[in-house]
């Protein structure tokens, strides 16, 4: 007979398979909570989204090539998606300053989104270097792009780069580009 698992021991896990990474980058694809939480563990989520509320902090699901998946709706996606704990609004300068992220990285990430969104999402690396080696050191700029490519932030293929799946899970890249000054 299957041991039934209370609601609060259902969230305490899913809270810590999300916060505790076990891997280079954050984030537990949906398979992995199905598989540790059970089959109705969209409803945990749900549940979990409600709890860290008032934290300012939510659960997404994101799939590899960058859309959010709507955590009501039920589709296949949803066990090939990428569920990670973000802030629900803009950081604060403060808080950005002690993330542990350079301000040059910073200021990199935010200039190759505006690049790569103006050219379809997607362009040569060489291209975003040069039309950013204006404003940042070359070998700045390079090392700065590589970091970024391996914590999933841009996503490089065969020299192509594009705004990677973390970029889109952790900001709303259309309010981002659209932003008026």
């Amino acid at each position: 007979m299957p041991r039934t698992r209370k609601p609060a021991e259902a969230l305490r896990r899913a809270a810590r398979i999300l916060f505790f990474r076990t891997h280079s980058k954050p984030g537990v694809k949906g398979w992995e909570l199905r598989r540790a939480l059970g089959s109705d563990y969209l409803s945990v989520i749900k549940s979990l989204n409600e709890y860290l509320a008032p934290l300012g902090l939510e659960v997404r699901a994101v799939t590899e090539d960058g859309r959010r998946l709507n955590l009501d709706e039920e589709t296949g996606e949803h066990s090939r998606a990428i569920y990670v704990v973000t802030l629900k609004t803009q950081p604060t300068l403060t808080e950005l300053k002690t993330s542990g992220w350079r301000v040059d990285d910073i200021a990199v990430l935010a200039s190759a989104i505006l690049y790569l969104y103006s050219n379809n999402g997607r362009a040569k690396r060489s291209d975003v270097e040069n039309a950013l080696k204006q404003k940042f050191q070359l070998w700045r700029l390079r090392a700065a792009i590589d970091k970024l490519v391996r914590a999933g932030y841009l996503d490089e293929r065969d020299g192509v780069l594009s705004i990677g799946w973390r970029s889109y899970a952790e900001i709303d890249v259309e309010k981002f580009v659209m932003r008026k000054q």
